[in-house]
């Protein structure tokens, strides 16, 4: 039986999701990315954004997509990495959206970060074989580029999610992914080599 213990971040991310949702307009207007009031000082507005949604076909997509990260989660995931990992996830997304799409005023959704989120997941996963792992990287990341060209329609899914999807997030929640990945696995190799050493 897998260690669910090891999931309760990612069960605490979906039941905030849900309780934001519940609180209705008002919760939204306070905690959306809101180019204008981040300009303000409401910096919160970079993490808290990603926990908002625009309707329940939104919210519903973002939840399971949630649970099929959680799912491939290794069980010997420490909670503390787990709370590190979503925090520089929500806080790349956030700040590259930011900086970088300076033309977009508003942004809610957990899609972002979630881009990131699998990857993370996947990558030392102890449930898939290394080919298997890859080829799921793999097409996240065809997937994200795809969505930066002009093939992809971002309005494919607005009557679902309520409006336009923000490709963009996807892009900054996969680097992220991957800077982790990278300074992950660099780090356990750091330490395989040190021990050896000694």
């Amino acid at each position: 039986m897998r260690n669910y213990l090891a999931r309760s971040v990612w069960i605490g991310i979906g039941l905030i999701s849900v309780i934001v949702f519940g609180a209705g307009v008002s919760a939204t207007e306070h905690l959306r990315f809101d180019r204008v009031a981040i300009e303000a000082g409401e910096w919160w507005r970079l993490l808290s954004a990603h926990f908002v949604h625009l309707s329940s076909g939104h919210l519903f997509l973002n939840l399971a997509a949630l649970a099929l990260a959680a799912y491939v989660t290794s069980p010997s995931a420490s909670l503390r990495l787990q709370l590190l990992a979503w925090g520089w996830l929500c806080l790349v997304t956030g700040v590259g959206l930011f900086i970088f799409a300076d033309d977009l005023y508003y942004y809610v959704g957990l899609s972002g970060a979630l881009h990131g989120a699998m990857l993370v997941a996947i990558a030392p996963s102890p449930y898939y074989s290394p080919k298997v792992r890859l080829i799921v990287v793999l097409v996240i990341v065809v997937k994200v580029i795809w969505e930066q060209t002009g093939f992809y329609d971002d309005m494919a899914n607005s009557e679902m999610v309520g409006g336009r999807t923000e490709a963009r997030s996807h892009m900054f929640g996969a680097i992220a992914g991957l800077v982790w990945i990278a300074v992950s696995q660099s780090w356990k190799y750091y330490e395989r080599r040190k021990s050896l050493e000694n």
